[in-house]
């Protein structure tokens, strides 16, 4: 995976990898690249996928959040007072913007929803970040997980595995999130992290 001087570079906010776009430097080329592959996976057929670009509205984000779900997956939860709550459940899928890499887990979102002028008025989300059990997938979720993998390998992504992202890391450092207490730092703080 990542060598110690290589997480260490990545948490100063450094561009490593040998493959494009990030062999290049460029955070346009690789924010484009992003772009591809975000509208790559919004083509497959019976998933939709939002993407948060604008480092979630403050700080800096070292990942670009895609959440897809399928259209069964969104549950009409209540409605009155002229509001609808929807609950979505899905995977998300951190690209980190700083190498060749992504994780991917498990995640329910909640919206709610302006019955007249269908305006999002309030909602709640939840990140991989800061959580274990979210990198596991339920079985129901496999087969989009699979579809999102093939993704990767066109845009020579590397899906990260879980027991690598859990390990701790095995050197002292200061990483600007907002997740983890810096005693309990893991692998995947160096690569995924949002400065708040």
């Amino acid at each position: 995976m990542f060598s110690n001087v290589q997480l260490q570079q990545l948490i100063e906010g450094k561009i490593i990898g040998g493959r494009f776009p990030y062999d290049t430097n460029d955070e346009r080329e690789i924010e484009a690249h992003i772009r591809r592959l975000y509208h790559r996976i919004n083509r497959i057929p019976n998933l939709i996928c939002e993407a948060e670009w604008d480092h979630f509205g403050s700080g800096y984000a070292s990942y670009v959040e895609f959440f897809c779900y399928r259209k069964e997956d969104l549950i009409v939860v209540e409605e009155k007072y002229g509001h609808r709550e929807i609950k979505k459940t899905g995977i998300i899928l951190d690209v980190c913007r700083l190498a060749p890499v992504a994780m991917m887990g498990e995640d329910e979102r909640y919206e709610t929803i302006h019955i007249e002028s269908n305006e999002v008025v309030g909602g709640a989300y939840g990140s991989l970040l800061g959580r274990y059990r979210l990198l596991d997938l339920d079985e129901k979720y496999h087969r989009i997980a699979e579809q999102l993998k093939l993704a990767l390998i066109e845009f020579d992504i590397e899906l990260l595995e879980t027991e690598k992202l859990n390990q701790s890391l095995n050197f002292q450092t200061k990483i600007p999130t907002i997740f983890r207490d810096p005693r309990a730092y893991l692998v995947m703080d160096a690569i995924f992290y949002w400065e708040d």
